[in-house]
C-alpha cells in the first residue's frame, strides 16, 4: 500500500537531532497545522535536504504519514527568516517559535496561525531593534487570539481585526496598551497550564 504525499507550505520551528544522522522537525504548515515529523540521515554532508532543513526556514514541505508518524520526503527552501532577519531580531525568532510549539494542540489545521506567523516573519526582517517589544508582543497576542485563548474583546479589538497585516503604527499603539496585553498574555499562559 502507498503512503499519500503532502505537499504544504511550512516553517521549521524546531530542530532536533536523533540517532547518529537524522533529525525530529517541529515544523508549522499551512494546510497540516503544527506536524512532528522524522528527517532521516540529513546531518550527513551528503544529503541533499541538509541545506533546507534547518531552523526558521519557510520551506515547501513534502512529507508522508505512516504508522510511526510523519516522514520528510522533500523539502525545498524558499527563505530562512533567522538569516533574512537583523541579529537584534533572532530572540524574538525563537521566542514566537516557541510559543507555537508550547500552544498549538495537536494537528490541527491552523491556516490563520500560519499567515499571521509567516506574515509577522516577513515585517520581523524590516523593523527597528527598539521595536521588538511591540512586535513581539502583537504576534503573540494574535497568535493566542487564533487559538481561542484570547478574546477579541473591544479594548484590543484594533490588534485583532486584519491578522496578518503588519504596519508600525499597530505595533506603535501596541505599547500604549502593554499592561492590559501583557496580562491577557500571561492569563492564557497560566489557563493553558503549559
Amino acid at each position: 500500500m502507498g503512503y499519500h504525499i503532502y505537499t504544504t507550505d511550512g516553517i521549521i520551528l524546531k530542530r532536533t537531532p536523533f540517532g547518529e544522522a537524522n533529525i525530529l522537525l517541529h515544523i508549522l504548515t499551512s494546510d497540516l497545522g503544527l506536524i512532528v515529523a522524522g528527517a532521516r540521515s540529513v546531518r550527513l554532508s551528503s544529503s541533499k535536504l541538509r541545506s533546507a532543513l534547518q531552523e526558521y526556514s519557510l520551506v515547501s514541505v513534502s512529507s508522508v504519514k505512516g504508522k510511526n508518524g510523519w516522514k520528510i520526503t522533500n523539502v525545498v527552501e524558499k527563505g530562512n527568516y533567522f538569516f533574512d532577519c537583523p541579529i537584534y531580531s533572532r530572540k524574538v525568532l525563537s521566542q514566537v517559535s516557541s510559543v507555537l510549539v508550547k500552544m498549538i494542540p495537536g494537528e490541527s489545521p491552523h491556516k490563520e496561525v500560519f499567515e499571521i506567523t509567516r506574515s509577522g516573519f516577513e515585517f520581523l526582517k524590516s523593523i527597528a531593534k527598539e521595536d521588538l517589544p511591540g512586535f513581539e508582543m502583537l504576534i503573540i497576542l494574535r497568535i493566542l487570539h487564533e487559538l481561542g485563548y484570547v478574546e477579541k474583546k473591544q479594548d484590543i479589538s484594533v490588534f485583532l481585526t486584519e491578522t496578518s497585516e503588519w504596519n508600525m503604527g499597530v505595533v506603535g499603539s501596541v505599547l500604549e496598551s502593554k499592561k492590559n496585553i501583557v496580562s491577557l498574555i500571561n492569563k492564557a499562559f497560566t489557563e493553558s497550564h503549559l
